[in-house]
């Protein structure tokens, strides 16, 4: 019996060393059994167990995004955050399914580029969210195919360098306006992440398979408006004013973005980031 006590005393976490107290290691959380018992069997039930878990936290976090506007982050305030995906993480999955599956348009306002010469050779370039079209400017021819394929290439590349400070430049604006009800930046931050995670997904549904029959931008602010209500319970012409506001600032955001990757292929940066 002694014998017994002596070893269960000695017991270490096989990952760090530290004493084992429980069923966990209290220093870095690896389960106390962990490569104790290497059969067949144990492996896996850990297989098992480990895919029913995280297959279920992402269809549960999907699920509360889709369909339940401001509820993970209302969860992530409310310091309930294990159960979830955690937002950063959220997001670049999102932005990199996004960019695996919609080709020929850019960022969740899906921009397409029309590039085009005048009389005297210059370039013109020209972007929106509308679909592609002739220029209305009768000078304008569209530019030799070769052109076109590059100036996109190189715009999109320009854009996916500095996409990430739409999310940054969203959570400054929710942050002052909502400053004295929320006043941590980092909580504004974690919306940002959510709703710009919501507006990607929609913008991949409506870009790559045609699957929306309303534009993603509508859903967004309807989205928005839903955040803003569960999030901070304001009546509905207040929620509908800063509703308005946010919209406005996250389609000028983009605007901005577009026109800095754009004056960023005008000028070369492109080539310098990359060689950088």
């Amino acid at each position: 019996m002694s014998h017994e006590l002596s070893t269960d005393q000695q017991l270490e976490c096989l990952n760090c060393g530290t004493p084992l107290l429980g069923q966990f290691c209290s220093h870095c959380g690896q389960a106390s059994h962990e490569g104790r018992h290497p059969t067949i069997a144990h492996f896996g039930h850990e297989l098992v167990h480990e895919f029913v878990h995280v297959d279920g936290k992402i269809f549960r976090t999907l699920k509360a995004l889709l369909f339940q506007p401001g509820l993970l982050t209302q969860e992530y305030w409310q310091g309930r955050i294990t159960p979830w995906i955690r937002p950063l993480r959220i997001f670049l999955v999102v932005v990199a399914l996004n960019l695996l599956i919609v080709h020929d348009k850019v960022g969740p306002m899906n921009f397409q580029v029309g590039v085009y010469r005048d009389s005297k050779g210059q370039r013109d370039v020209e972007i929106n969210s509308t679909g592609s079209a002739p220029s209305r400017r009768k000078d304008l021819v569209a530019a030799p195919e070769h052109d076109r394929h590059e100036f996109e290439a190189s715009f999109r590349t320009a854009y996916s360098s500095i996409r990430y400070f739409s999310v940054i430049l969203y959570a400054a604006g929710a942050w002052l306006l909502f400053r004295r009800r929320q006043k941590f930046f980092v909580n504004q931050l974690v919306a940002s992440f959510h709703i710009y995670s919501f507006w990607y997904l929609m913008a991949a549904a409506g870009g790559r398979f045609d699957l929306l029959h309303v534009p993603s931008a509508i859903l967004v602010v309807l989205y928005l408006f839903l955040s803003i209500r569960r999030l901070y319970g304001h009546g509905w012409l207040k929620s509908v004013l800063q509703t308005a506001l946010l919209a406005s600032w996250l389609g000028l955001i983009e605007l901005v973005l577009a026109f800095a990757a754009a004056l960023m292929v005008e000028h070369g940066w492109v080539l310098n980031l990359a060689a950088h």
